[in-house]
């Protein structure tokens, strides 16, 4: 990876492991003030009166419908823990950068965008030699399979965006009329680095994101009901051993799609969802997943 910024962040944190080296005062005291503005966002947090903004535009919409219409959400216990890290690891990030005498130009810069059927806040992570990068905290899996790694990058993140990514780095960048450089991106679990760049040319991706966000803003404008995007499915499975070997199996279960599993919302659009070891499978370790519809609890073949 010949990226010029990570390059520069590998050279500070080399030195720094073998030599240990002084940090600026003052980026020490933006840090503490960085994590207490943290822990109060995160531990106070109320619920705060729903609003269009550039890092939410690009979620599902029937995510985003439920934000606006006040619907109870199922949240984990934990989940305050883990943005906590997210805003923390966004605070250690920013120090390094700047130790690493990386071009900062900007940092939590607010900025606006009129569209045609609202006006869109936000507040970009950093401006770096003139382009908007986003800074993110990964898990090791989406680090290595979508960030980074030999199997991630930029077509990565596009082809699987449930989250919105591309569409938030091209509003901040359309907002800011710079280039949108990419993702800057943490592994939580090992500390490691990676740059996910965007592409120079980059006018059709942008236009594209820039139009997707047009439409979500006219939908989420509009009073209309809610309309599920994402169905589920039937469990199948293709038996590895035994008599019926090579047979495929419905266990008449239904599987819930990836994106609502991770939704604090299922619950409202799948009252009847239930957590469960995979019954499909004839593996020693089965792993546990969401069933929109659990009939089989187990299956014999």
């Amino acid at each position: 990876m010949f990226n010029p910024i990570f390059m520069k962040v590998q050279g500070f944190l080399d030195r720094a492991t073998r030599e240990g080296i002084d940090l600026d005062p003052e980026l020490i005291e933006e840090f503490k003030d960085n994590c207490g503005k943290a822990l109060v966002k995160q531990i106070s947090r109320g619920r705060g009166s729903y609003s269009l903004r550039m890092s939410g535009l690009g979620r599902p919409l029937c995510q985003q419908w439920h934000d606006k219409n006040g619907s109870d959400k199922e949240i984990a216990y934990n989940s305050i823990m883990r943005f906590l890290f997210g805003d923390i690891i966004e605070a250690i990030a920013m120090v390094i950068l700047k130790s690493s005498e990386v071009n900062v130009e900007s940092e939590q810069e607010k900025v606006s965008l009129d569209l045609k059927s609202c006006k869109l806040d936000g507040t970009l992570d950093v401006v770096i030699d003139g382009k908007v990068w986003d800074i993110k905290s990964a898990s090791p899996y989406a680090f290595s399979k979508k960030f980074g790694g030999e199997f991630g990058g930029y077509n990565k993140v596009k082809e699987d965006d449930a989250f919105g990514y591309l569409m938030q780095g091209y509003l901040y960048s359309k907002a800011k009329n710079m280039d949108f450089g990419g993702w800057i991106v943490i592994d939580k679990a090992s500390g490691e680095w990676a740059v996910c760049e965007a592409p120079d040319y980059q006018e059709e991706d942008s236009d594209e994101e820039l139009e997707k966000a047009e439409k979500n803003a006219k939908t989420m404008t509009a009073n209309k009901p809610l309309k599920k995007e994402f169905a589920d499915r039937e469990e199948t499975f293709r038996v590895q051993y035994g008599k019926r070997k090579g047979e495929i199996i419905a266990t008449g279960n239904r599987l819930m799609h990836t994106i609502c599993s991770y939704c604090d919302y299922k619950k409202q659009c799948w009252p009847s969802a239930e957590q469960h070891r995979r019954v499909g499978t004839q593996a020693t370790q089965r792993p546990i997943i969401w069933y929109t519809k659990l009939k089989k609890r187990e299956v014999e073949v």
